[in-house]
């Protein structure tokens, strides 16, 4: 199954091979991913294709414990993805709301992984994200 997505001006076009809809998107609490209002999907196995029509505008923030890295559009503003490195496999999550899914994600999930360390969270996100992640600009 191929979900298509874009941010609000169409400079990420994002397509996800997923082997199904059902995710839930998960909202971090950080202020960070609070104030994009970023609410994230993911299915491990998955695959994550991204084009950047003006790479120009392909933004990167670090946040947190600065491991993972945040892509924006530096023209519309929206947060597209996060992914980070393990191991040279590169893993990521959507944000739901870049996505077109016709039969709707189940509601919202907030979670909270401050009290995390840092390996407990490379681990969660290589058993959870998509990978790969191909970022084409």
């Amino acid at each position: 199954m191929t979900m298509r997505g874009s941010c609000s001006c169409g400079n990420f076009k994002v397509r996800w091979q997923t082997v199904d809809y059902s995710v839930v998107p998960r909202q971090c609490q950080c202020d960070y991913c609070l104030e994009k209002g970023c609410a994230y999907v993911s299915k491990s196995g998955s695959r994550i294709d991204v084009s950047v029509a003006r790479r120009h505008f392909h933004r990167t923030v670090r946040q947190g414990s600065k491991r993972a890295l945040f892509h924006e559009c530096g023209h519309c503003g929206d947060l597209v993805l996060v992914t980070v490195e393990i191991e040279g496999e590169v893993f990521g999550a959507l944000n739901a709301s870049c996505m077109t899914n016709r039969q709707g994600f189940s509601p919202v999930l907030t979670v909270d992984f401050s009290h995390e360390a840092e390996q407990e969270k490379v681990q969660r996100w290589s058993k959870n994200w998509c990978s790969p992640v191909r970022i084409q600009e």
